[in-house]
């Protein structure tokens, strides 16, 4: 079953719950970064892409760059990058901004629970049955 809200209708406190909420259940993100070459991305997520690669150790140096955007590059545009939910993955991804707008995923295991889309879609993917489901958090998500 999936859930689907306007990321656009969260206000910043409700996103960070649910943020939180995820972060117990899973163990992963993934996340698209536009590249240079698909226009300049602004100062502040090239700033956020930075902070994120330094968390998960990834060092940006321009071949290593080059050489994780050839392997990595999953949606022409972009670069994908799979890291765990460590505690300092974590406090980024609290501190990042919505109307960044960025594609990211929080997987448990081998499936996305919770994903952000770039054009405002926040969508919660489970079981029908699935105890996400009665949290008071997603009351004012849509079924799709």
């Amino acid at each position: 079953m999936r859930r689907y809200a306007k990321l656009s209708t969260l206000d910043l406190t409700h996103f960070q719950e649910i943020l939180k909420f995820f972060f117990d259940r899973c163990d992963k993100v993934n996340i698209y970064f536009p590249n240079a070459s698909q226009g300049a991305p602004s100062q502040e997520i090239t700033s956020f892409k930075n902070k994120f690669l330094a968390a998960t150790h990834i060092i940006e140096e321009s071949e290593e760059l080059a050489s994780l955007e050839e392997t990595l590059e999953e949606k022409e545009g972009f670069t994908m990058v799979i890291a765990s939910l460590t505690s300092e993955v974590k406090e980024l991804l609290l501190e990042m901004k919505p109307q960044f707008h960025l594609s990211l995923g929080l997987i448990s295991g081998e499936k996305v629970l919770f994903y952000l889309g770039d054009e405002d879609e926040c969508v919660i993917e489970a079981n029908e049955n699935s105890e996400i489901f009665n949290s008071s958090l997603f009351e004012s998500f849509q079924i799709i």
